[in-house]
């Protein structure tokens, strides 16, 4: 609703059933336009709709194009890679300079479009990305 805070966390699921971790965590305040429905007043409302892709660290969140006056806030957490940030199945030393030198967030406006980086603070410490958003798109961390 616009003019009121509203945020949504989804957690990872572990092999263990443990669902304390989170991976996503989205709040927005000021959704002022949404494709297809126009501009927003003080107090309309908007369906939200965040897609997870289970085999990338990867969100789409829609209405995509929707339009912020204050930017949602969005952290997204890599630590569910388990640390195997290439895939090769190991855990080493190439991985640590992925995570410290390549990783990044990066977006893109639809399937057809190329992925950009955007600007997003990297936490180390709790392996996230928290970023400003000005729009709804797909998202990713990735390297």
């Amino acid at each position: 609703m616009r003019g009121e805070a509203r945020s949504v966390q989804i957690n990872y699921l572990s092999s263990t059933g443990d669902t304390s971790f989170p991976f996503l965590t989205l709040t927005i305040t000021d959704p002022v336009f949404v494709p297809g429905q126009g501009d927003l007043a003080p107090g309309d409302s908007v369906l939200v709709t965040v897609t997870i892709d289970p085999n990338d660290i990867k969100v789409s969140l829609e209405p995509t194009g929707t339009l912020f006056g204050e930017p949602a806030q969005l952290r997204m957490s890599y630590g569910g890679a388990g640390g195997d940030l290439n895939g090769d199945g190991v855990v080493d030393g190439l991985d640590a300079g992925i995570e410290t030198q390549l990783l990044g967030l990066w977006y893109r406006e639809g399937e057809e479009s190329t992925w950009a980086r955007i600007p997003a603070s990297q936490v180390v410490a709790d392996k996230s990305f928290i970023s400003a958003l000005l729009h709804f798109s797909e998202y990713a961390v990735s390297w």
